[in-house]
C-alpha cells in the first residue's frame, strides 16, 4: 500500500467511525464544553425569549460551566411521558429521532425510589425544594372545604390535577378547569377566568409576581407528598462530572448566587436539604 492509500483508508476510517461520548471529566476538559439538558418551555427555569433561552436552569448551569471552566452548550428537552423517558432521552440512550445524549440534566427529582430504579444514570446535586401552593380564592383551612362552585385552573394531567380530581370522590371534578400549564393558568387568575389555582409554587410565584395574588401552602389531607427535591443527572459513566458538579453547587450555594438567581426571576428559594 503506498502512502496515498494508506491516507485514503486512514481517512475512510475516520469518517466511518462514530462519535464518541465523553467517557470521564478529562475528556470533557479537553473538549472545553458541557451540555446540560433543560426542559422546553418550562417557566421559570428553562424557556426560550427572543431567541434566547433563559430561566432559574439556565443560569444554573452557566454558572456551574464557570466555575468547571467549560463552555455550557444546552440540549432542550421536551418532555416524555415521565421521568424515565426523560432521563432516557436526555442522559442514557438519545431520542430515536436523533440529537445525542447530555453530559448533564437539570430539574431532576432527587427520590431515592427513582435513583434504585434508574440503572444507567445517577442522581445528584439536589440544589431546592418544590412544594404545592394555591393561589387566589382561599378556603378556610384545608383545601376540602373548598366550595364546589369555586372554579380552580390546574395543569392538565398534573399531580394537582389528579389530587383534586379525586377528592372526596370527586367533588371538586367539574370545578376544575384545565390549562397546558401552570403559569397559563395563573394567566386566567389573573384575567378572572377561574378563582384560584393549584400547583408548584415556583411557577406561581413567577407567573403572578407582578400582581397582588398570595401564594401560599394549603392543607391537602391525603395528598402523600407536599413537597419533592429538585437535582440533576449525568450518566453513569461520569461519575466524576457529578462529584465536580456538587462542589461547584456547593461553592455557588454558600456564596448566596443560588438565591440570587431564584430571586432574580421573583421566585421564593427555599433550600434542599443536607445530604
Amino acid at each position: 500500500m503506498n502512502r496515498r492509500q494508506f491516507l485514503l483508508a486512514a481517512l475512510a476510517s475516520a469518517l466511518a467511525a462514530p462519535l464518541r461520548a465523553a467517557t470521564n471529566l478529562d475528556d470533557l476538559k479537553a473538549n472545553g464544553s458541557l451540555r446540560v439538558a433543560v426542559y422546553r418551555d418550562f417557566p421559570p427555569f428553562s424557556w426560550t425569549e427572543h431567541g434566547e433561552l433563559r430561566g432559574i436552569d439556565v443560569d444554573l448551569a452557566r454558572a456551574i460551566g464557570q466555575a468547571l471552566g467549560l463552555k455550557v452548550n444546552f440540549m432542550p428537552l421536551t418532555a416524555a411521558d415521565d421521568i424515565d423517558g426523560d432521563l432516557r432521552n436526555a442522559i442514557w440512550k438519545g431520542h430515536y429521532l436523533g440529537g445525542g445524549t447530555a453530559d448533564l440534566m437539570l430539574h431532576v427529582p432527587f427520590d431515592p425510589e427513582l435513583a434504585q430504579r434508574i440503572h444507567n444514570a445517577v442522581l445528584f446535586g439536589p440544589y431546592y425544594t418544590e412544594q404545592m401552593a394555591w393561589a387566589g380564592q382561599r378556603p378556610p383551612g384545608a383545601v376540602t372545604l373548598i366550595d364546589h362552585g369555586t372554579r380552580i385552573g390546574v395543569e392538565n394531567d398534573s399531580l394537582a390535577d389528579l389530587y383534586l380530581a379525586a377528592l372526596q370522590g370527586g367533588r371538586l371534578r367539574p370545578s376544575l378547569q384545565h390549562y397546558p400549564n401552570t403559569p397559563s393558568a395563573a394567566r386566567a387568575l389573573l384575567a378572572s377566568e377561574v378563582d384560584a389555582v393549584f400547583g408548584p409554587q415556583s411557577e406561581l410565584d413567577w407567573a403572578l409576581a407582578a400582581s397582588a395574588k398570595p401564594v401560599a401552602p394549603l392543607a391537602t389531607p391525603g395528598l402523600v407528598k407536599t413537597s419533592w427535591e429538585i437535582g440533576m443527572a449525568t450518566k453513569e459513566t461520569l461519575r466524576d462530572l457529578g462529584w465536580a458538579v456538587t462542589d461547584a453547587l456547593e461553592t455557588i450555594r454558600q456564596s448566596g448566587l443560588l438565591a440570587k438567581l431564584f430571586a432574580s426571576y421573583q421566585v421564593r428559594y427555599t433550600p434542599a436539604a443536607a445530604h
